[in-house]
């Protein structure tokens, strides 16, 4: 016999279940720990803890399944996001019903498409939203340290974190804590945020401060001061940001003369009674000739591109074509050969005559794929409520990606046609997958490039097995990659490391739409092509955009440190940089911070999954 509670503390919900005992559960549902009864029935005390179901956040159960029926006891089964199962909870006299109505006003319950009985807890088709939902805030929301969190992490006020043991000590106290961001706040807002920030950015433009390339002397100083023991990547030079070092290493410049440099390129803006001007520093004449700034080298044009091949058609200088995609990009008339090469469509070693042969035989697995939907009469779909489902969040997006582009602009134009057909055969090809929102934005472009929807189709697919960790219900990729994320700031940049910590920042939601679409809606169309393609083509690893993104964040480290006083803040600062960050600044910072971090780097990402290349 026990008690099943719910229990509210700071915004997050918990589920507990205790035996009834003396020093174990309060009549109002705290928790509390009897020394006395500690020592005189310690063996009871771990034969309980055996039996208990400790406060879980109801943001780590997946699913619940409820039996009840006409004869027997009714009881629960708690499924988490982890995929442990725990025993079944058993309702002596009823109140099955009351759970749920009572569950139902706090967090969203979805029945099951295949199981009546089943619910899954905050399963959203958004997958920003339910990685809003059901990521770890637990930890941070209690006052708690996250799981490896540096030692400056302060002690919690006003109790002590519940341990593993029923007999830790704990006080747990409804109130407000400044740090915790209001998640269901956040879930509200973000939807309106993204329209907001494009609808200001011209006028942010003008603002210096979101466009920091050098640290606030005070805020870096305090922030250091915080910080405590913390490995190094090199040995910083004093009054210098991480980025400025990797550049540093990277270009060969000295620490003067590359402050020099960024000055030079990077302007300040001044604000004065008739405008917003940029103050040029003319000292930049001073720097060496051999350091200045070379012109970038062209995209890879028709010539250089046949000079991979040999005469067979087979791509020899693989590793050549790669680096001069990732340094310099490839003109637009190219991109519809070289993309299907750098997404794994086509194999280097492949020759001409075999490629012809791949692609008028993919071309007709295609049309099998689209007729298996196509040929769907409308009582067949009647009785399969996931195919109308996905279908229709199908048709919804397909009508409001990219329609600024001209590509895209005309609504019954073919080429949205085409889109639809790409996405519904998709959720053919991958019936497991099926479609989730940031799809449309993934083969928009592709469709862009390939002007041919099998073609598309076959790349797209090829992008998906690299991305479709992303889009698990699990979250288990996007999980892991934010929590890499978090380790490569930390052993980049500990002073901001420690100001995340401070600012209650470490799950890095924030960064959540970069990692799950590839920047897709952070840069211009046409950037993006550009972006992708360097991703694809990059030399160091498949986690090379966790680096874009710890570049973005030193790019701006001046104003994060200056304005971003809490997960909110920053949350709307990430957001409102959609469409203001330079992409080939990043890229080459990206490069540099990746060949400055070096192995300890490979060791922050070790743990993902590899990329299906």
């Amino acid at each position: 016999m026990g008690r099943l509670s719910l229990i509210k503390q700071h915004q997050v919900m918990f589920l507990a279940w205790l035996p009834y005992s003396q020093g174990s559960l309060n009549g109002d549902g705290t928790f509390y720990s009897s020394a006395t009864a500690e020592k005189s029935a310690v063996q009871s005390a771990k034969d309980r803890t055996m039996y208990a179901v400790h406060p879980i956040p109801l943001s780590e159960v997946k699913a619940i399944r409820k039996h009840m029926p006409s004869f027997g006891w009714q009881y629960i089964v708690l499924v988490l996001v982890s995929g442990l199962t725990l025993p079944p909870l058993y309702f002596g006299t009823g109140g099955v019903r009351a759970l749920f109505a009572t569950l139902k006003q706090h967090i969203y319950l979805v029945k099951g498409a295949d199981d009546p009985n089943t619910y899954l807890v905050n399963d959203t088709a958004d997958p920003l939203q339910r990685s809003l939902t059901c990521l770890e805030l637990t930890d941070v929301l209690m006052g708690a340290p996250p799981p490896g969190a540096s030692a400056t992490w302060p002690p919690p006020t006003g109790g002590v974190w519940v341990g593993p043991e029923v007999g830790s000590t704990v006080q747990w106290q409804e109130g407000t804590d400044a740090r915790a961001p209001l998640v269901a706040s956040v879930l509200e807002q973000f939807g309106r945020m993204t329209a907001l920030a494009r609808e200001t950015t011209t006028n942010l433009l003008t603002s210096t401060a979101y466009w920091g390339a050098q640290p606030d002397d005070d805020a870096l100083d305090a922030a250091a001061a915080s910080c405590g023991p913390a490995a190094a990547v090199q040995p910083s030079v004093e009054g210098l940001p991480p980025l400025l070092m990797a550049r540093q290493a990277a270009r060969g410049l000295d620490p003067a003369q590359e402050e020099q440099h960024d000055r030079l390129h990077s302007g300040e803006l001044t604000s004065t009674s008739v405008g917003v001007f940029e103050l040029i520093d003319k000292s930049g004449a001073k720097l060496p000739m051999d350091r200045r700034p070379s012109s970038p080298a062209p995209p890879v044009y028709q010539e250089e591109f046949e000079s991979f091949f040999n005469n067979e058609g087979r791509l020899v200088r693989w590793k050549a074509f790669k680096e001069r995609v990732f340094s310099s990009g490839i003109e637009a008339s190219l991109r519809q050969v070289a993309w299907k090469f750098l997404l794994g469509v086509f194999p280097p070693d492949s020759t001409r005559a075999e490629r012809e042969t791949f692609l008028k035989d993919k071309n007709c697995e295609y049309e099998i794929l689209r007729l298996q939907w196509q040929t769907m009469n409308e009582e067949q779909a009647s009785r399969n409520a996931k195919w109308r489902e996905r279908r229709s969040r199908v048709d919804k997006d397909v009508h409001r990606t990219d329609r600024q582009q001209p590509f895209y602009s005309e609504s019954r134009s073919s080429n949205i046609k085409q889109l639809r057909n790409i996405l519904l055969t998709y959720v053919q090809f991958n019936n497991d997958l099926g479609y989730c929102q940031g799809m449309s934005d993934l083969a928009s472009p592709i469709l862009y490039v390939m002007r041919n929807e099998a073609e598309a189709f076959w790349c797209f697919t090829a992008l998906m097995r690299r991305l479709e960790g992303n889009f698990q219900t699990d979250s288990m990729a996007m999980h892991g990659q934010l929590l890499a994320l978090r380790k490569l700031v930390q052993l980049l940049d500990p002073p901001m490391h420690a100001f995340m910590e401070a600012k209650s920042c470490l799950n890095y939601f924030f960064c959540y739409r970069w990692l799950l679409i590839h920047f897709k809606r952070e840069f211009s169309f046409d950037e993006v092509l550009r972006f992708w393609e360097a991703l694809w083509a990059n030399p160091h690893h498949e986690h090379f955009h966790l680096f874009v993104c710890v570049a973005v964040l030193e790019h701006h480290r001046r104003a994060i440190l200056n304005s971003c006083q809490d997960f909110d803040d920053l949350l709307k600062f990430c957001v409102e940089l959609s469409g203001r960050i330079p992409m080939t600044t990043v890229l080459q910072d990206a490069d540099a911070l990746c060949k400055w971090a070096g192995g300890a780097g490979m060791d922050c990402v070790a743990e993902l999954n590899p990329a299906q290349l």
